[in-house]
């Protein structure tokens, strides 16, 4: 039974080198439970309730958090100017109302701009709704509020790594895209 025992331990042994020599030593990076390490949350600056009262321009922040206790980098840059997708939809069909912009041309090189994402920090994107588009959504809507959606797709790195968050699979990396998303309600005075 000993020997036995030692020929199985040395076969695991075995196996477990040729594993490591084929696939490499991982430099992918991971953080344990990262599936919430990022969330998206929607905020009216000075305005808690989310109450439109007829201003021209209607702010909202978008605000992107860090749940880890790692540093993170997010092509922040990236994420503003068209990696994200925004619109207001109505409440109760939950169709677009107003007008809808699409997100902007890509631009490859702001994927390259890491921005810095401290532990439990957050970063803000300012948006805004102008009269027009925002009484426009209300008008197709027929009720007094409305819903702000945003949605981003964005892959993270840990602080100083040249990858993103992700795992190796069949012998190849692949990255972890982090799909965030979020809605307010907007109400109209």
């Amino acid at each position: 039974m000993q020997y036995s025992f030692e020929k199985l331990w040395q076969l695991i042994i075995q196996f477990s080198v040729v594993i490591f020599l084929v696939i490499g030593p991982s430099s992918a990076q991971g953080i344990k439970g990262d599936d919430n390490i990022l969330n998206l949350l929607i905020d009216c600056p000075n305005n808690s309730r989310c109450i439109y009262s007829g201003q021209k321009l209607f702010p909202i922040n978008i605000i992107i958090k860090n749940n880890s206790d790692q540093n993170l980098e997010i092509p922040l840059e990236a994420i503003k100017y068209f990696l994200t997708n925004d619109y207001l939809k109505d409440t109760r069909t939950g169709k677009i109302v107003g007008d809808f912009v699409p997100p902007g041309v890509p631009m490859p090189e702001l994927l390259k701009e890491l921005t810095l994402l401290p532990a439990h920090g957050s970063k803000i994107i300012e948006a805004s709704y102008s009269k027009k588009n925002i009484k426009k959504a209300f008008k197709e809507a027929h009720f007094n509020q409305i819903i702000y959606y945003v949605s981003t797709v964005v892959y993270a790195h840990l602080q100083g790594s040249k990858e993103p968050i992700g795992f190796y699979k069949d012998g190849k990396f692949e990255p972890k895209p982090f799909v965030l998303e979020a809605e307010k309600v907007i109400t109209k005075k």
